[in-house]
């Protein structure tokens, strides 16, 4: 199984007026059981849009029009792959006691162990597990992620960390993690409505 993590949301500054600015943060898990369809959703679209955007290195849910938006999203919900996601309040009580002033690498790590042993759990998942993060993590930091998520879990669990430009299903949960972010900041789920029939893990991070 491979799963596919994206965030949108910064974890900078909890409790602080940045923090008030920027509410949530949202980390999705892109389950995928068949990656042809999704990597074909992000191929098609691309080949169909005007040349501005043809020459951007990659889509982006924050760069693209609603149109762009709308089709990529009806195109992943109509794959045999699944969305699982947590969110985080940055004003919570607990959240302030335990990582204010932290290392915000320090938090996104327990966000990605919850949100993965949910899905682990939800899936019953067996044998060797396949993250696949965008990269953004170099030398010993991206080493001690690994090692992290590995003592964490207690699992088979092998981290890939690549270029989103190269990787049309990161390109596709940055997308998913667009449309469920907009539902919290916005309160508007246009998006959200697209894909809530293949989420099937969703939940509040708690320490």
């Amino acid at each position: 199984m491979r799963i596919y993590i994206d965030e949108s949301g910064n974890l900078g500054g909890i409790g602080s007026k940045t923090s008030e600015e920027d509410p949530y943060f949202v980390l999705v898990a892109l389950v995928a059981r068949e990656e042809i369809p999704i990597r074909r959703c992000i191929k098609d679209v691309r080949h169909t849009l005007k040349k501005r955007y043809k020459v951007k290195s990659e889509l982006k849910f924050k760069e693209s029009d609603d149109p762009t938006k709308r089709r990529i999203l009806k195109c992943i919900a109509e794959t045999n792959n699944d969305i699982s996601y947590i969110f985080l309040r940055k004003d919570q009580p607990a959240l302030l006691t335990s990582y204010l002033g932290v290392e915000p690498q320090l938090l996104y790590n327990d966000l990605c162990k919850q949100l993965l042993q949910r899905v682990i759990l939800s899936y019953d998942l067996e044998g060797a597990i396949e993250v696949v993060i965008d990269r953004f993590l170099y030398g010993d930091a991206r080493t001690k992620f690994d090692r992290y998520l590995l003592t964490a879990l207690e699992r088979d669990i092998h981290v890939s960390h690549l270029d989103s430009k190269q990787c049309p299903c990161l390109q596709a949960a940055d997308f998913v993690v667009g449309a469920i972010a907009r539902k919290y900041r916005d309160n508007d789920d246009l998006f959200y409505s697209r894909i809530q029939h293949k989420i099937t893990v969703a939940f509040e991070f708690t320490e």
